[in-house]
């Protein structure tokens, strides 16, 4: 079966199975996507920024929706190409520059000895690289590795709960997925972490289930 049309008629079960809202943040999305973008749109963002987006992501741009349903509080839209042009002189954020830059970690990251200084801590060499793609509330975000031997893997930025970052592995969506945020426990530092449509799926699967089994 063809995984975009499979994560399609999932998500319309979804949808239709939980009316109400009941799963995590779901009231935000209400499972609506925003519109596909073209391959022109892609090749155009593309080229603005040197980079060649993952092959997972960009055919949920091209096929599923740029945004909408998805875990934590909805993935965030591509910005800056259906209401705007995209140019070097006019980024769509200010630290865009650093999506082309190579994502430097391997492997779960938490430098403590660095909070002393918050800004060594939160700078962005650290998430170079990447781009983020979704909001979990309390300050946790994932984001799509664009870079280096990670590229088309989810990690997580947990800085801001002096967590570090690190990837979004089975053992992070078991908890993330099916949990709110507070009972996540971080111990599973030797499993691989998820490329975008494992991740997806991880989301769509466990939130049937939740809805299935309330």
């Amino acid at each position: 079966m063809n995984k975009v049309w499979q994560l399609k008629e999932n998500l319309t079960k979804l949808a239709i199975l939980d009316a109400t809202f009941q799963v995590f943040g779901s009231e935000s999305h209400q499972y609506q996507l925003k519109p596909c973008l073209s391959n022109k749109d892609i090749q155009v963002f593309e080229s603005t920024y040197n980079i060649t987006l993952p092959s997972e992501y960009r055919n949920f741009l091209l096929e599923v929706g740029n945004g909408g349903a998805g875990p934590g509080y909805g993935l965030y839209k591509l910005a800056g190409i259906e209401s705007e042009d995209v140019t070097p002189e006019k980024p769509y954020r200010d630290n865009y520059e650093i999506l082309s830059k190579p994502f430097l970690l391997t492997e779960a990251w938490n430098d403590l000895d660095l909070i002393v200084n918050n800004d060594a801590y939160l700078d962005n060499e650290f998430i170079q690289g990447t781009l983020t793609i979704t909001n979990y509330g309390c300050g946790i975000y994932a984001m799509l590795v664009i870079t280096g031997e990670q590229s088309g893997n989810i990690w997580i930025d947990d800085r801001t709960n002096d967590n570090g970052i690190y990837p979004a592995t089975l053992s992070f969506c078991r908890s993330f997925h099916d949990a709110e945020p507070d009972d996540f426990h971080l111990n599973s530092d030797e499993e691989q972490p998820l490329s975008f449509y494992d991740w997806y799926e991880d989301w769509l699967n466990r939130s049937l289930e939740i809805i299935r089994n309330s």
